[in-house]
C-alpha cells in the first residue's frame, strides 16, 4: 500500500503546504486595529494545520485508491464474464453448425459424434442406446429456446444467477442478512 508521501511525490498537483487566507487589513471595509496580529500564526499552530492537510491528503488518496480497487475487481468480474460469453458464443456456432439429417427442437437432448472423417454430427441415440457405437462421441447438448446448447446434465447451472437471486430470496439465513445490510 502506498504512503501518503508517495502519493505526493506521484502527484505534483496535490497541494502540500498550509494555505493560509490572504492579509486583509480592511475586512469588509472595516479597517481592522492591528491587521498583523490578526493573521498571526504561532509555530504549532503552523504545524498543526499542515498535519490536517497532510492527513486530509492522506485520506483522499486512501480513498481513490479503494474506490480503483473495487473498479479493477469489478474489470476483473466482467472480463471473465466476456470469456465466458465468447466461449459459450464459439460452442454454439459449432454446435448449430454440425451436421443433422432431422429437425432439432428445443427442450431435447441430442448426442454430438465425430466421424473417422473428422465430420461432427448429431444423433438421437446416446451411447448406450446404440450398440457398438461406430464414431466417437463427443458429449450431449440440449437444445434451448433460444437456440443455444447446454451440456446434458448442467442445465441447473445454466440460470446460475437466477438461481442465485432464488436462493437468497428462499433462505431465511441469507435473507436476514441482506435485511442487515440495507
Amino acid at each position: 500500500m502506498k504512503r501518503a508521501r508517495d502519493i505526493l511525490e506521484e502527484n505534483p498537483n496535490i497541494q502540500r503546504s498550509v494555505s493560509l487566507v490572504e492579509l486583509n487589513p480592511e475586512p469588509s471595509g472595516l479597517a481592522l486595529v492591528n491587521p498583523r496580529k490578526v493573521s498571526k500564526k504561532t509555530h504549532i499552530e503552523m504545524m498543526e494545520l499542515e498535519s490536517h492537510l497532510t492527513n486530509a491528503n492522506s485520506h483522499v488518496a486512501s480513498n481513490a485508491r479503494n474506490k480503483l480497487e473495487i473498479i479493477g475487481r469489478q474489470m476483473k468480474n466482467l472480463q471473465e464474464l466476456m470469456t465466458d460469453v465468447i466461449r459459450e458464443t464459439n460452442l454454439n456456432h459449432e454446435l448449430n453448425g454440425a451436421a443433422c439429417n432431422f429437425v432439432k427442437k428445443p427442450g431435447n437432448v441430442y448426442h454430438l459424434y465425430e466421424r473417422p472423417s473428422g465430420q461432427k454430427y448429431f444423433g438421437m441415440l446416446s451411447p448406450e442406446e446404440w450398440i457398438n457405437t461406430p464414431h466417437k462421441f463427443l458429449g450431449s447438448y440440449r437444445l434451448e429456446a433460444d437456440y443455444s446448447w447446454t451440456p446434458a446434465g448442467d442445465e441447473e447451472t445454466r440460470h446460475e444467477g437466477i438461481n442465485f437471486l432464488r436462493e437468497i430470496v428462499m433462505n431465511p439465513k441469507m435473507k436476514s442478512i441482506m435485511d442487515v445490510t440495507s
